[in-house]
């Protein structure tokens, strides 16, 4: 593909830069108190958290994007338009459903209670998006595939990783917390 006209690198660099300021700005607003009204119609105090959760998810997915654009500011295409476009959007989604993952018990990973840690744990979900993607996918493998549902622990393989190669982990005591390597 031909690369990105000048207009096309200064749209992202300006569209990465406002996600990564404006996503500090909002957790400040949202820690201030500030606005508590309804937004839309929904109202904020109930939902003051996990927005913010989702801004520093939004903070983390703009600084990764920040450092990509940086790093391969000169290989740039039109095709890569769409995942800095997207990149902040996702993780502000993926920070809040992390959160909520956490609370619920589902991913378990010992996380304080504390507004500041939870705030960390949304940001680098958002800065490792496509690592926090391959967990989830092992996460549903093993839910829904019933991977180790034979109650055998490893699958009988010695403590080893047991992985053969790609596809889903149905029954080969692969570790599904790490994908194969």
């Amino acid at each position: 593909m031909e690369p990105l006209q000048k207009f096309g690198k200064q749209f992202i660099f300006a569209y990465l830069l406002l996600w990564f300021i404006g996503s500090l700005w909002m957790m400040a607003i949202l820690g201030s108190g500030w606005g508590t009204d309804k937004l839309l119609g929904i109202d904020i105090n109930q939902f003051r958290s996990y927005a913010s959760f989702g801004f520093a998810g939004a903070l983390g997915g703009a600084l990764y994007g920040l450092r990509m654009f940086h790093e391969h500011y000169h290989d740039l295409t039109s095709q890569w338009i769409y995942w800095y476009v997207m990149r902040p959007v996702l993780c502000f989604g993926c920070a809040i459903i992390t959160i909520v993952l956490f609370e619920s018990g589902i991913l378990l990973l010992q996380v304080g209670d504390s507004m500041a840690a939870r705030i960390s744990v949304a940001f680098l979900t958002g800065y490792g998006y496509g690592k926090f993607m391959e967990k989830i996918r092992a996460l549903t493998d093993t839910f829904f595939n019933g991977s180790n549902a034979s109650g055998n622990g490893n699958g009988g393989n010695g403590g080893g990783n047991g992985s053969s190669g790609g596809g889903t982990n149905s029954g080969t005591g692969t570790d599904a917390s790490k994908p194969p390597k």
